[in-house]
């Protein structure tokens, strides 16, 4: 019978109920790599202790409760598949992965019914694990993308198997090198070579940790290409070293378009901004025309209106001007901008001499570069308009423009004029039917608001316009 046992196929071992060995018959010496007399009498695990560097490969306590489960039920149980190194006669640990089947054993004569002992029948499921990984690491890379090159790095051994596609993204014609990753690395960018090293070192110290690294190959003739490497760590079922599998895709072509993507860009925002500068000066130029003409002509009403047109081309040219100091062809800070025209106004209105204070109550906003010269030109007709309609008498008040945020997605503009006098604006009788009049209403339909004048201790113009 004895004879049977040690030449049965299948790797067997015969254990008490507290783990300890009785017998083992060659198929398992084989598949643990030890002999009969480094097992019989010792405790299981005492011959194959845990490898302390991966707690979770560890099946002590899982065998320890089917053996118990056999010997209670007299039944047969079969354990699922659970990781469990080997350590070698150098004390280094290798990955092995193992089915067990824990049958009981009726030896004992005095009590018949009662299992003494299990057999434990042990298949070694390593290879077709780390196999059937190492396959599946493989085709997770193939699906990555069609235009990409597969390959797979030994850090140990530094050698490099790999598709011909990844030789000519290196610039190597066809069986111009070995299997030596050496030459690729004397072809990284020096400037991503340190980086790059670091990445595999980094990948190669664990196992299913994610590569995921970019960087350049640069050629002998200076031709550079932009690579992006993705690809996971796993162990080799054969030798038990760690290897590195994935991919390489050439994005060279992205890169350079990117790249001219940008510089496309940087020249469309110049030239906005060199328009916006000779649209400036061509505006002040407009503006010493249109000055010098008010200085010479004799009649108060046209020197009026000349100087209405001078304060309206000067809330445009401020806006461009703003534009070409920004650096931000597409809008304006417009709080910022508010306060340099409210400055102009309290000169060009004369606020001083006519003791009239111009008040701001703006948020910080950034308005389209449209939506903030047609505000400002909105601003500039209503503080003018306060001034000629909103004092009279003393001429002592206060003109206050606030805008602010109305709900989410809405702004509100407000010009209030509280004057001192006897009398108050005369909007709706004197300028309802005078160009400001119509340029406000034309420019709230430019913002696509709404207008609201009320008229009580003062007049109100509130405008409300989406963002």
């Amino acid at each position: 019978m004895g004879a049977i046992f040690d030449a049965a196929p299948t790797a067997q071992v015969v254990m008490s109920p507290g783990l300890h060995i009785v017998a083992a018959n060659r198929a398992y010496c084989a598949v643990s790599g030890r002999s009969v007399e480094d097992l019989v009498g010792l405790h299981a695990f005492e011959v194959f202790p845990a490898n302390p560097d991966d707690p979770e490969a560890d099946i002590e306590a899982a065998l320890q409760a089917s053996v118990s489960k056999a010997i209670e039920t007299g039944e047969t149980d079969e354990m699922p598949v659970q990781q469990h190194d080997i350590q070698d006669q150098e004390g280094r640990y290798a990955v092995h992965y193992w089915r067990l089947v824990n049958t009981p054993i009726f030896a004992d004569e005095s009590v018949p019914d009662q299992p003494s002992h299990v057999l434990v029948s042990v298949e070694d499921l390593t290879r077709t694990i780390l196999g059937n990984r190492l396959a599946e690491a493989k085709r997770r890379a193939s699906m990555l993308g069609a235009d990409v090159t597969y390959f797979e790095f030994d850090p140990q051994a530094e050698t490099l198997v790999r598709t011909p596609q990844l030789d000519a993204m290196f610039g190597f014609g066809p069986d111009e090198t070995g299997d030596s990753i050496q030459p690729f690395f004397d072809r990284i960018h020096p400037d991503d070579l340190v980086a790059t090293q670091a990445e595999i070192e980094r990948v190669s110290r664990t196992v299913g940790a994610d590569l995921h690294h970019d960087y350049r190959a640069e050629w002998p003739d200076g031709t550079v290409r932009w690579l992006i490497g993705r690809g996971e760590s796993l162990r080799d079922p054969e030798t038990q070293s760690v290897r590195i599998v994935g991919v390489l895709l050439d994005v060279t072509e992205i890169r350079e378009n990117e790249a001219r993507l940008r510089e496309a860009v940087e020249t469309r925002d110049m030239l906005i901004a060199e328009v916006n500068h000779r649209v400036k000066n061509s505006l002040q130029m407009v503006m010493s025309i249109l000055n010098m003409e008010a200085q010479q002509t004799r009649d108060d009403s046209a020197r009026a209106t000349l100087r209405a047109a001078t304060a309206r081309v000067q809330a445009v040219a401020a806006i461009h001007a703003s534009l070409y100091e920004d650096g931000d062809v597409r809008s304006v800070q417009i709080d910022r901008y508010l306060e340099r025209l409210a400055d102009h106004l309290r000169t060009s209105l004369g606020a001083v001499e006519k003791n009239v204070e111009i008040a701001l109550k703006i948020d910080p906003l950034r308005l389209p570069t449209d939506k903030a010269i047609t505000l400002s030109l909105a601003v500039n007709e209503l503080v003018t308009n306060s001034f000629k309609h909103g004092f009279h008498g003393t001429g002592e008040g206060t003109v206050t423009v606030e805008l602010r945020r109305n709900g989410r997605d809405a702004i509100q503009l407000e010009v209030t004029d509280f004057g001192t006098g006897d009398s108050v604006h005369q909007l709706s009788d004197t300028a309802s039917s005078g160009l400001g009049k119509r340029l406000i209403t034309g420019m709230v339909a430019q913002l696509n608001g709404t207008i609201e004048e009320t008229h009580k201790d003062g007049w109100r113009t509130c405008i409300t316009f989406p963002e």
